[in-house]
């Protein structure tokens, strides 16, 4: 197959994502963006940009991609998993079928599927009202996680504890739902919201891709342990701490997941939590890899590149594709951290950071002027800060956490409170 062109499909920005674009670059003559956000008309990255209206229509994406000669998309946007896998259908590929990537998009049809294949996973009800909220969470008993169907980020996801609790989350992720904010819900939607047991234990990501049916394992990050009642993402740190034993478990886990939703091509997520007995249980899962930082730290902890074998299996260079995601035994140790924070963005940079030998990236996420609220008030990523150091042992990873902690005050990042600036 030639190697000439590859569809990009990222409705909602890329700016996270410039390695994975970088990646791209390196194995495809061309790169045809299609996307919602306006300005990237000019950008050399790219051999044309498609700017797509807020109802997209599939057969006229697929035409201009034909006339292209782009002979498959790809994205790593969770919002666009089930639009790629349309348009890669469409266009005779059945790398994703649309059936797995629905299933993943929607955390209440992944349960009822986890349950139909018997995989672990928390008790749980989905729910479209407020009175079916209330029961459900009285059939699991309090406390209990309220999360909606359709987000992402951990956004909205929260520990109640009461009726009172309960009302005021349920009334949140119905407002998000309404507003459709983030391309994250629809008028399709079946259900907005889970109620589900709270499992106290650690939490992981889990990274890997799919080539030719075969699953490789990227990472699995171990993410700060959060007691609730809010769930923001924080601290994923490489390599995995735990025994190697779990590591093979979890693995074996992703791999009968993606067996079961029939992948061929694709890259894969899942994230799991321990029970009260230690035991992980699936709390979700996606046919995309982690953004941000995941894919530079899996890929300079273990000299995987997920996004490159990915490509190349989907060329159906499967002996390319497998040299890529072959992984070797840890050379460093890595932490993304994420940074929080509430008001207006004055300024938002890698500041003195960046001189640190420690220093791997950062990502400014909220530009500047923007008002930024971590929960309760709301679920905003202000930045991703990732670090880096030397990797002898499990003792080195409360080091590298250490390290982000003291990077982040060293990070050129002011807010000032909105009620000063009214």
């Amino acid at each position: 197959m030639s190697r000439s062109s590859v569809g990009l499909l990222m409705r909602k920005g890329f700016s996270l994502h410039g390695d994975h674009i970088e990646a791209l670059g390196r194995i495809f003559e061309e790169v045809h963006l299609w996307t919602s956000v306006p300005g990237y008309e000019q950008d050399p990255r790219f051999r044309s940009v498609q700017l797509l209206p807020k109802y997209e229509n599939v057969e006229e994406m697929i035409e201009q991609a034909k006339e292209k000669g782009v002979p498959f998309f790809v994205t790593w946007q969770e919002t666009d998993i089930v639009l790629n896998a349309r348009l890669n259908e469409g266009l005779g590929r059945q790398d994703i079928p649309v059936r797995a990537a629905e299933i993943a998009r929607d955390k209440s049809r992944q349960r009822q599927f986890l349950q139909q294949q018997n995989t672990a996973c928390p008790v749980f009800h989905a729910v479209n009202t407020m009175d079916e909220a209330v029961s459900a969470a009285a059939s699991v008993g309090y406390p209990v996680i309220i999360k909606p169907t359709l987000a992402a980020s951990s956004s909205h996801v929260a520990l109640v504890h009461s009726l009172t609790e309960l009302k005021q989350a349920f009334d949140s992720i119905s407002q998000l739902a309404v507003s459709q904010s983030g391309l994250y819900f629809d008028d399709e939607c079946p259900a907005i919201a889970l109620i589900e047991e709270f499992l106290p234990g650690e939490e992981i990501t889990l990274d890997g891709v799919v080539v030719h049916g075969t699953f490789y394992l990227g990472g699995i990050h171990n993410k700060l342990r959060m007691p609730g009642p809010y769930f923001e993402e924080d601290e994923y740190t490489l390599p995995f701490q735990g025994e190697s034993n779990v590591e093979q478990d979890l693995c074996e886990m992703a791999r009968q997941i993606c067996t079961d939703l029939k992948l061929e091509n694709g890259l894969f997520n899942v994230e799991a939590r321990q029970n009260a007995n230690g035991e992980y249980k699936v709390v979700e899962f996606s046919c995309r890899i982690s953004g941000g930082h995941v894919y530079r730290n899996i890929r300079d902890v273990y000299g995987t590149d997920l996004v490159t074998a990915h490509a190349y299996g989907l060329l159906g260079e499967d002996a390319l594709a497998a040299h890529f995601a072959k992984r070797t035994a840890p050379k460093c140790a890595t932490c993304i951290k994420f940074v929080y924070r509430d008001g207006k963005v004055l300024n938002n940079a890698s500041g003195e950071a960046a001189s640190d030998v420690r220093y791997r990236a950062y990502y400014p996420v909220a530009a500047k002027g923007r008002v930024v609220h971590s929960a309760p008030k709301g679920f905003d990523i202000t930045g991703l800060l990732s670090v880096r150091t030397q990797y002898e042992g499990p003792e080195d990873i409360e080091s590298v956490k250490q390290a982000a902690r003291v990077l982040e005050q060293k990070l050129d990042l002011q807010v000032a409170e909105v009620r000063q600036l009214q």
